[in-house]
Formats: structure tokens, C-alpha cells, sequence
């Protein structure tokens, strides 16, 4: 352990005077690192660490395991006093690709593991920050970036009591663990390569950006506050994620892609700061959400595609619109809607396009909507574009090509005469193969275009 400090303490390495560039410092301690084998800094206090023309202040090394925590909350202050050019100021931290020796030794004869198992495990390594506070002052954008090959890895990073005002952009990791942390105004993004992300307890606040593009994450019990630019950003290829056990209040979920997402037991409301928080889930299929409550926050599922089932069950929605459009030209197989609560809050179900002119060519296989119950006193409308608009006359609303729907064991409340409602938004919404209710209670007026046949058999 090496103690790096702006106190004169009998235990400390390294004393930096105050305000003074910690730069050295670190390098040297970093140095002396290697005698150990592991590289465990301590700071204590505040240390600043000075900007200088195109240097990373500390480039890490794959040979050496990586801690830096601090004595009590301590602060590490990235600065630019000497006025680099924005241009030239580099991240204090970088990690890159750095040739694995012992993968050298491995051969495909006779080999007592397969080489591509050693490269894996070789090309691993552990950098750590804890109980530190990150500050960047200068026109960089990043604290840390760190990068590796397009291939295994094994990378871990934990991250455990870091408050972030400074962004971190790290690629190609294996697992990555957020505990405890506090983010603001600043972008935590794990991108291209990268697996196995768990953010466990932690707060985004003031326009922070949780984004991330692992196969595989989780982020549980977390907190985001702020305008709808406080963000969850699972990107292009953040597969297979959860949220679960989170409050967001007037923040936003948006994705690009984030196939198979589960949102669980989740709270959505608009209390710290006057805002219109949302949720926008795009270019995917599979979602699933479900026993979470959304007050004024609408659920947009927009530019749906590659088949399979969408559910949505057991949450209350409170004034929050339920939106899923099927993309152009694609086929969703099943929409479940089960067991929810929705007050004033109808569900639009229709079509969208990623060319901006939606012409409402996509098509559902089957919707089963069971055991809800709807109270419906206001009426809303859905723009989707291109000069088409979906009425909400009901509590459930459909604009697209749907084979079967059934609406079954529902209650439904409110003055809204009908219940149910087919809209032939244009000439590509063709009617319901198969349309069928039972054993409803309430239920009201069936609205569907002249030649559409219902099944209507068992309701009160």
C-alpha cells in the first residue's frame, strides 16, 4: 500500500503541498508498484492532478492488478491551469492493448487447455476505485478509457462508494460491478465488447447517463433524478438486461436495440423537479414488464421487430399512455397484456417507421389483453406521424394488422362508452381475423369498421 497525501502524515509516501500537481506522485508510486506486483495507491485528502499536452497522466499496465481507494472520501481533481488546447488534454486514465506474454507458451499440441481458454484468462486483469470522489475540470470528456481487443477478455473493474463528476468510458470489459456510487452531470458508458455489468445502489443525478452495450447486465436498486435527460441508455447491442427494484423520477429510460429487457418492480413518477419523465424502447422485441407503477409517464415501445412476445403485466399505470408500434414491414408474434391496473391511461397499439413516414405495413400475430382493469374518464390521442393519428376513444386502441385478438376476464370502469376500439388508420390496417371477448364486466361499446365480425359471448 502506498499512501499518496496533501497531509504531512509519519505514514505517508508521497506528500503533494496543496494544490500542487499530484502528477508525479503518482507515476513514481506507480513505479514502485511494480516491486509488489500489485498496484495499491491510497490518497488521503485532495490531490490535483495538472493537465499537460497530449500525456495520459497514468497508463495502466496489463501485468499489474489495479487499486486506488481512498483514506475516508477522498478526491482526485483533474485541472487544466496551464490552458492546454481542448484537443490536447487526454484522459488521466487509459488502458490498451498490450501483447499477452504467456499466451505465447501455449500450443495446440498436446495442450492441457485450448489456447484460446489461456488468452482469455491472461488478457485478464482487476482495476478498482474505492470510497474516491472524481472531479474533472478540464475540456476532456473522460476521466478513464480503457480499450482491448475484439475477442475474450476478462477484464473486471469494481467500482464500490465512487462519486463520478467526471465521465468513464470503458470497452471490451467482462465484468463490471457499480455498488454504492453517486454519478452527476457526468456519462458512465461501458460499449463495444463489453459483458456482465451489474450497477447495484446507486444514484444518477443532474443529466447523468448510465449507457452501456453489454450482453448481459443488471441495474438493481438504483435511483435516477433529474429533467428526462437523466438517462438508462442500453445501446445498440445492451442484450438481455434487467432493471429491477429502481425509481426513476422524471428521468428516462431509451434504448437502441436492448433485446429482451426486463423492466421488474420498478417506480416511475415526476416529483423532485418539474419534468416529463418516459420511456422509450426502440428497434427490438421481447420486452417484458412487469409490477411497476407509472404515474404521468408513458411507455413507448416504438419501431418493434424480429418477432416474439412483448409482455406487460401487473404494473399500475396512472395517467401513463401504453404506446407499442410495430415497425414497417414487421411482425410481431405476441403481445400480452395481463393483470394491470390502468387509470386514464389507454393503451395504443399500432405501427411506426424508422424512415420517418410510418405506413403502417407491420403486423401482430396475436394480442391477449386479461384480467386488467380499466377506468377511463379522459379521452388522448397518439400522433404517429406522417399525418396519421390513433384516437383513444378507449381504453384499448389498435391501428394495425392484427390476426387475433382476445380480451378476456377484464373490468372496465370509467364514462368512456367503448372499450374497444379497430381503427383503420389507412388502407393497410386490415381488419381482425379473429376478435373475440369473454367474461368481461363493464363492457362497453366494441368500436371496429363496418364488415368486422366480433365474437361476443359471456360478458356483464
Amino acid at each position: 500500500m502506498i499512501v499518496i497525501s496533501d497531509h504531512m502524515d509519519p505514514d505517508v509516501d508521497f506528500y503533494v503541498p496543496p494544490g500542487t500537481d499530484a502528477t508525479e506522485a503518482f507515476q513514481e508510486a506507480y513505479e514502485l508498484s511494480k516491486v509488489y506486483g500489485v498496484v495499491h495507491i491510497v490518497v488521503r485528502g485532495r490531490v490535483y492532478i495538472f493537465a499537460q499536452q497530449g500525456v495520459v497522466p497514468l497508463y495502466l499496465s496489463q501485468s499489474l492488478h489495479h487499486v486506488i481507494e481512498g483514506d475516508g472520501l477522498a478526491e482526485i481533481v483533474y485541472v487544466n491551469p496551464n490552458n492546454v488546447p481542448a484537443n490536447e488534454v487526454k484522459p488521466v486514465i487509459a488502458a490498451g492493448s498490450d501483447t499477452t506474454v504467456e499466451m505465447h507458451y501455449a500450443s495446440q499440441n498436446q495442450a492441457s487447455v485450448f489456447p484460446q481458454i489461456v488468452d482469455y484468462s491472461t488478457w485478464g486483469w482487476v482495476f478498482a476505485m474505492k470510497n474516491l470522489r472524481i472531479v474533472n475540470l478540464t475540456p476532456q470528456r473522460w476521466f478513464m478509457i480503457t480499450g482491448f481487443p475484439y475477442h475474450m477478455h476478462s477484464t473486471m473493474f469494481y467500482f464500490d462508494t465512487v462519486e463520478f463528476f467526471t465521465g468513464v468510458w470503458l470497452n471490451q470489459t467482462a465484468m463490471v460491478v457499480l455498488y454504492n456510487c453517486y454519478v452527476n452531470n457526468a456519462e458512465i458508458l461501458f460499449d463495444t465488447q463489453s459483458r456482465e455489468l451489474m450497477a447495484i445502489g446507486c444514484r444518477f443525478d443532474r443529466n447523468a447517463v448510465l449507457a452501456m452495450s453489454p450482453r448481459g447486465w443488471t441495474v438493481v436498486g438504483c435511483v435516477f433524478v433529474g429533467t428526462n435527460v437523466t438517462v438508462l441508455n442500453p445501446g445498440t447491442d445492451g442484450n438481455d438486461g434487467s432493471v429491477i427494484g429502481c425509481i426513476f423520477d422524471g428521468t428516462t429510460i431509451v434504448t437502441q436495440g436492448a433485446t429482451r429487457l426486463r423492466i421488474v418492480g420498478s417506480t416511475f413518477e415526476n416529483l423532485t423537479v418539474p419534468s416529463q419523465g418516459s420511456i422509450i424502447l426502440t428497434l427490438a422485441t421481447s420486452y417484458l414488464i412487469v409490477g411497476c407503477s407509472f404515474n404521468n409517464y408513458n411507455v413507448t415501445m416504438q419501431y418493434l421487430k424480429l418477432g416474439n412476445s412483448i409482455t406487460v403485466a401487473f404494473n399500475t399505470f396512472n395517467s401513463s399512455d401504453l404506446v407499442m408500434l410495430v415497425e414497417d414491414g414487421q411482425n410481431i408474434n405476441v403481445i400480452n397484456i395481463i393483470g394491470n391496473m390502468f387509470n386514464n391511461s389507454p393503451i395504443f397499439i399500432s405501427g411506426s417507421s424508422t424512415s420517418g413516414k410510418v405506413e403502417l405495413t407491420g403486423k401482430v400475430d396475436v394480442i391477449y389483453v386479461s384480467f386488467n382493469t380499466f377506468i377511463m374518464n379522459d379521452q388522448s390521442n397518439w400522433d404517429l406521424g406522417n399525418g396519421y393519428v390513433i384516437n383513444g376513444i378507449s381504453p384499448i386502441n389498435v391501428g394495425i394488422t392484427v390476426n387475433y385478438v382476445y380480451v378476456v376476464m377484464n373490468n372496465f370502469l370509467g364514462s368512456t362508452k367503448s372499450s374497444f376500439s379497430l381503427q383503420k388508420v389507412n388502407q393497410n390496417v386490415g381488419l381482425i381475423e379473429g376478435l373475440y371477448f369473454y367474461y368481461n364486466v363493464n363492457l362497453g361499446e366494441i368500436t371496429v369498421p363496418s364488415g368486422q365480425s366480433v365474437v361476443n359471448q359471456m360478458n356483464f
